[in-house]
């Protein structure tokens, strides 16, 4: 591609991921634009390399800066860094799994220096403002039970059942934040890889997602430490995010047999509901990606050929 051109093309991609982010800021259900904001510098990446990608997402940080200086700095945590960080471990890896750890530690750490700039960087001001805001969404939920007619005696249920969510997702705060951040990776992991090798520059595909048969070992760890008073809190954060690994592992597992067993468009569609509808499918997809380490269900595919 011409000089001219591969600079159309990586302010047009630096553009749109700015947009996306910006978007998701100021639009009152924007989240969701936001989570997908780092796949435009990812295409990039796979297509103008690592330096033309750092300079457009240093670019686009600037620009951002003219909404604050948090939103300058949220770019550059949350989209450039993660964005680089997949591509330059992308480089050398033969699966996603290298990239995608990568993108989401960037990401964590991102999410980490920028909820620590916005109270001081004091642990206890995090918490609580963290309880804070769930107490927020809680309440929100309670009362919009009340509204529809609820029964006061069900809302009361309610409420003190939203008290008990409420300590649980704060005392699970860190290994929840990592598992999100596991999955928008992937999101934006896949995407981007769609994309590019659509483009002839193609990342290693989610469907060659392995993990290494040591990562059993942190299954076991976590949950060692659950079993454990003192250390419960600390193995139920880390048993979430590699419960994450495996669900990513589970899922590709599923998707190679149904490629081999040639099953219908309409029974993914309906695994997919299943996911949305009843989040425990999620523990049993999670437990097929476990159970391959062990089974080796698509090794089985590669020996019979």
């Amino acid at each position: 591609m011409a000089a001219g051109g591969r600079a159309v093309e990586a302010a047009a991609l630096g553009g749109a991921a700015l947009v996306l982010f910006v978007g998701g800021l100021l639009l009152p259900a924007g989240g969701f634009l936001t989570v997908v904001s780092p796949i435009p510098l990812l295409v990039l990446a796979g297509r103008g390399g690592l330096p033309l990608t750092a300079a457009v997402g240093a670019g686009a940080a600037l620009m951002a800066l003219a909404l604050e200086a948090q939103a300058a700095a949220a770019f550059l945590l949350q989209v450039a860094a993660p964005v680089l960080a997949m591509g330059a471990a992308a480089r050398r890896a033969k699966t996603p799994v290298p990239p995608v750890l990568a993108g989401a530690g960037a990401g964590l750490v991102g999410v980490a220096l920028l909820v620590g700039w916005g109270v001081g960087f004091r642990p206890g001001a995090a918490v609580a403002a963290v309880g804070a805001h769930v107490d927020g969404v809680l309440n929100d939920l309670v009362a919009g039970a009340s509204r529809m007619g609820l029964p006061g005696e069900q809302v009361r249920e309610l409420a003190g059942w939203m008290g008990g969510l409420r300590d649980a997702v704060v005392a699970l705060l860190p290994g929840l934040l990592a598992t999100a951040e596991l999955l928008r990776t992937v999101l934006v992991y896949g995407v981007a890889g769609a994309i590019l090798r659509r483009l002839g520059a193609p990342l290693p595909p989610l469907a060659e997602w392995r993990l290494a048969d040591g990562w059993v070992w942190a299954f076991i760890g976590a949950g060692s430490l659950m079993v454990l008073p003192a250390t419960r809190q600390l193995g139920m954060n880390l048993f979430v995010p590699v419960i994450g690994l495996y669900f990513v592992e589970g899922v590709a597992v599923a998707a190679d047999l149904a490629r081999r067993y040639r099953l219908p468009p309409g029974l993914w569609a309906f695994g997919l509901l299943l996911l949305l509808l009843q989040p425990l499918t999620a523990f049993a997809v999670a437990a097929l990606g476990l159970f391959d380490v062990w089974c080796g269900f698509r090794r089985r595919e590669r020996t019979a050929r």
